[in-house]
């Protein structure tokens, strides 16, 4: 009978092991997907192990104990350095916890419970097996996963020991305490669950030290031997063992709060929460942000708590008892913003044990109340059964399934990390560095630990803090050992919180250096990260900027432009310092912009500063918008009055460019909004200088709208038309249409041609035409050289009678007034509008004389009142006293008494649609705005005003007085009242 039961237990436990086993080792490969630092330090310890020389008490770098570094140096012996090894290292001990775990609750019950201590036996194994809580630490390389086994190997020993009278488990038990004070820093708890058990049976057992004298001397003798080394340790080097617990624990006061009892109590009420409400807060400990136990293992747990407290003189309960108590400490004596199930882990056995003991109280109770054994073991059965199958299921979805629906797990793991690691290992790149970016913000040298664990290439690898103060001469000493830079260009945060970044380089700061002084040579996408591989210059000396031009430019009445710096670059793939001084650009190659920024007061939004170059017809030739941020990634929102700060641009000049002189010019906005932030004049944008565009070395790819074919494009074997650019397919009469013609020379062309781009209508009558040389006649067609392409734009102004219809647009090449082709490209449709030359009814006339040709004649106002985040409605009404070849805007603002704007819309008339070139002598044009006031704006009057301005040149239109003498440059209308929000 003994045989059978012994070889159904011996066949259960080895069930409940091979299910250890799955959950320890199923894609053990792929999750956690990711590696934390921990594991890193602890890999990089074990490989120093391995290699010999190397034998550490205590880990002096890591602050942490050795007893897992010298595990995992055992495998990487046998099996390499890797970390799935360092993994299978942690499931290999999870797994041998099993079986020893089953021994102890074994023994625990044997004399107390009977046969029904086999079944608690079997289902707090199975509890461990499954055990959500030691499934998360079986599956990391970190040192707590081997707590509970010297734990349980104590206890276990402690037991037989006391009932045997055995020397070798006295023995065994002082080994396994002495070698667990090496795993983890709970374990310096484990003396008291060896000693206060022992007290107790000392306690309970006259005469029982007499007995077991000898052997407790041998115990503890061999347990103080073995701890000897980490002991010398401690006494050597205090501060060094002790830092953690100074900078965690109670005994800090700055951390607790000044109350240490306060807080005392608060831990206390924390963990006890943890296994049942909420359990630990991090993603590592804590995948699934969960408690430790499942709800239905949650109320056995309970029962079986309130058991061991009723009967806590029971041997095996004080036991457990005390083991909860203990090694809880640990966590109760930590000031934490949460539980912790690290620092807890020790009490992992008894919290598996627990939920077993008080399913089978629960069934003994209801045996004896009922005297119905049979049923009631069935029910008892079922109960159970269900209730580990429930904690497999549950444990199973929240560790395994939980990886593929939450993806802030890769980032609690550092996955960028190992996914980089992993593409740096399969890149050879020749004479090449890489580089690591972190944020201003970061430590230096933060992630480190990964690659060096991880990094199995060839090149160097370096990380770079992108600190503006030190960034540019730290990448040039990095540099100076290869010619080609390798950088990873994190992806994974959110760039108006970039400050929350520490793997990152928002401010593209690497970037505007490497192609300041190099060129980018490839670059490669991945999920979190992309990699970037750059020509560098040898020897490299990099700078942001070498001098600024001082200016004094305000935009509106938050941010003062108070420096600039800009340059170009070589026709060689790399540049000189002196060349990228000089103002000079290849066609299709970037220069590069640095401003000097200060808060003239604490600004109100977050802005975004765009960079352009703009061609003598104002279009631009390229472009770059950045969001504004200091050297510690804030946005202009959080800056405050006076801060200053400096922001760079890597400017393009796109292929086709022509060469010749540009503006470089910039526009500041809201980055919410998009409104633009007017200058203090009135004027959108600032001219910073002017660029000289060259030929490029080698021609780059354009991308026409629409390209054409070889034999329909080619004039006289020497230029070819690739193709055209029609930004507006439908205009009104008087707008202006624009046409970009993209060219290639076939040869040197050495030909002076004559280009018209043509209007027609169905019957062939020509409505609008403009000859004129390429280029604005600035680069004409005899400069052409063999392979050059250029971006060509042309623009006719359209007749203010145009008739609304179709008109086909052709592109015309002439040469000494010989037509050589007529291309055909496509057809625009030209849209008129109902004019208006009768009088309405205004509410409020108000006559005002705006340059030469526009009469203001009042406005319509929907409410003189207006609530603070609200919308004014404001309607003007204009008059053409002539036909106008300017396209102006109009602004509408709201200002205080200070005169600063507190809502505004600038528009051209007619929401776009009735451009002052359009406007017919005598028309009078409905003009509606929708002015929206900023919610912060403060309760008051404020003022409206009006006017007129050049976009181009941010001039305002003067207004005239009666004898045509300007008198001003706006139109102040009635004054608002805005009220509070939200107010009655």
């Amino acid at each position: 009978m003994k045989a059978a039961l012994w070889r159904r237990e011996l066949l259960l436990v080895t069930v409940i092991v091979l299910v250890a086993v799955f959950f320890r080792t199923f894609r053990l490969d792929s999750l956690p997907r990711g590696m934390i630092a921990d594991e890193a330090q602890r890999g990089l310890e074990a490989m120093a192990i391995a290699h010999g020389g190397y034998y550490p008490v205590f880990l002096r770098l890591t602050g942490g104990l050795p007893m897992c570094a010298y595990w995992l140096a055992i495998l990487f012996r046998f099996f390499g350095a890797s970390l799935l090894t360092a993994r299978a290292g942690a499931a290999l001990i999870g797994i041998a916890t099993v079986p020893v775990f089953y021994l102890l609750v074994r023994e625990l019950f044997a004399s107390t419970r009977g046969r029904s201590g086999w079944v608690i036996a079997v289902s707090a194994t199975f509890f461990l097996a499954t055990s959500y809580w030691h499934v998360v630490y079986s599956r990391v390389a970190r040192e707590m996963i081997l707590l509970p086994f010297f734990a349980i190997l104590a206890v276990y020993c402690l037991l037989q020991a006391w009932r045997s009278a055995r020397r070798p488990y006295f023995l065994l038990c002082g080994v396994s305490m002495g070698l667990g004070l090496y795993t983890y820093a709970s374990s310096y708890c484990l003396p008291l669950l060896v000693v206060v058990p022992l007290g107790y049976y000392i306690w309970r057992e006259k005469g029982s030290l007499r007995t077991h004298f000898v052997n407790l001397l041998l115990l503890f003798g061999i347990s103080l031997a073995v701890a000897t080394p980490l002991a010398l340790f401690a006494v050597s080097e205090t501060a060094v063992f002790t830092a953690e617990a100074r900078a965690f624990t109670l005994v800090n006061r700055e951390l607790s709060g000044g109350s240490p009892l306060a807080a005392f109590v608060i831990s206390c009420a924390k963990t006890a929460a943890m296994f049942v409400f909420q359990g630990d807060s991090s993603l590592v400990h804590n995948p699934a942000s969960r408690p430790v136990l499942d709800p239905v293992a949650s109320v056995w747990f309970v029962l079986g708590l309130c058991v061991i407290i009723r009967k806590w003189r029971d041997p095996s309960h004080f036991v457990l008892l005390t083991w909860l108590l203990i090694m809880c400490l640990p966590a109760v004596v930590t000031v934490l913003t949460s539980a912790n199930f690290s620092r807890t882990i020790g009490a992992l056995p008894v919290v598996c044990i627990l939920p077993a003991l008080g399913m089978v109280t629960a069934w003994e109770w209801l045996e004896a109340r009922t005297g119905a054994h049979r049923p009631v073991t069935m029910l008892g059965t079922s109960v159970l059964a269900f209730t580990l199958l429930f904690t497999a299921a549950t444990t199973y979805h929240d560790y395994f399934m939980v990886w593929d629906t939450r993806e802030d797990l890769r980032q609690g793991y550092d996955g960028a990390y190992t996914a980089a690691a992993a593409i740096m290992n399969e890149t050879r790149v020749p004479d090449s560095v890489w580089i690591l970016p972190l944020t201003a913000l970061a430590q230096g040298g933060y992630g480190s630990d990964h690659f060096d664990f991880l990094y199995q290439g060839d090149s160097a690898y370096y990380t770079l803090r992108v600190d503006e103060a030190t960034g540019a001469e730290e990448l040039s000493s990095i540099l100076r050992i290869g010619h080609k830079a390798l950088v990873v260009d994190w992806k994974g945060y959110v760039l108006e919180k970039a400050y929350e970044a520490i793997s990152a380089d928002p401010k593209n700061l690497i970037s505007f250096l490497m192609q300041k002084y190099g060129r980018e040579l490839d670059r490669r996408s991945y999920e979190a990260f992309d990699v970037v591989a750059y020509q560098v210059p040898e020897s490299p000396t990099f700078s942001i900027a070498e001098q600024f031009q001082p200016l004094a430019v305000d935009f509106g009445d938050e941010l003062r432009l108070t420096g600039v710096a800009f340059g170009g670059s070589s026709l060689q793939d790399t540049s000189t310092p002196e060349e990228v001084e000089r103002r000079q650009l290849p066609s299709g190659k970037s220069g590069w912009v640095v401003l000097r920024w200060r808060a003239t007061r604490d600004p109100s939004r977050s802005y975004k500063v765009a960079v352009y170059l703009q061609d003598q017809g104002g279009h631009i030739a390229g472009q770059v918008d950045k969001l504004l941020l200091s050297n510690y990634l804030r946005t202009t929102r959080d800056w405050h009055s006076g801060q200053e700060e400096i922001d760079y641009y890597t400017l393009p000049s796109w292929n086709g460019s022509a060469p010749g002189w540009y503006k470089v010019g910039i526009t500041v906005y809201d980055a919410d909004s998009a409104d633009v932030l007017y200058r203090k004049d009135g004027a959108p944008s600032y001219e910073l200088g002017m660029m000289e565009i060259v030929r490029p070395l080698v021609s780059g790819q354009v991308e026409p709208e629409v390209g054409l074919e070889d034999e329909e494009s080619e004039i006289a074997g020497r230029i070819r038309l690739l193709g055209y650019d029609l930004p507006r397919r439908e205009l009104s009469p008087g707008d202006e249409l624009s046409v970009a013609l993209y060219w290639q020379a076939m040869k040197d062309v050495n030909r002076d041609y004559l280009l018209a781009v043509q209007l027609t209508d169905e019957q062939g009558v020509v409505w609008a035409e403009e000859f004129d040389a390429p280029v604005y006649g600035s680069y004409p067609t005899l400069d052409w050289t063999r392979g050059e392409i250029l971006k060509d734009w042309h623009e006719i102004r359209l007749p203010t009678d145009m008739v609304q219809g179709s008109y086909q647009v052709s592109v015309l090449v002439a040469e000494e007034g010989t037509l050589l082709r007529d291309i055909g490209l496509k057809e625009i449709l030209v849209r008129g509008w109902p004019r208006q030359f009768i009088m309405p009814q205004i509410q409020n006339p108000h006559e005002a004389r705006l340059g030469q040709g526009v009469q203001f004649l009042g406005y319509d106002m929907n409410s003189n009142e207006i609530r603070a985040g609200g919308t004014l409605q404001l309607t003007l009404y204009w008059q053409a006293l002539a036909e106008m070849d300017e396209s102006y805007t109009v602004f509408t603002h709201l200002l205080d008494a200070g005169e600063r704007v507190w809502g505004q819309t600038d528009s051209v008339p007619g929401k776009g649609e009735a451009p002052t070139t359009s406007w017919i002598e005598g028309e009078i044009i409905t003009d509606e705005y929708e002015i929206l006031v900023r919610p912060e704006v403060p309760a008051g009057e404020y003022l409206i005003e009006i006017g007129m301005y050049d976009a181009t040149t941010g001039q305002r239109l003067p207004v005239l007085d009666a004898q045509g003498q300007p008198r001003d440059d706006r139109i102040l209308l009635t004054n608002a009242r805005v009220l509070a929000a939200g107010g009655d």
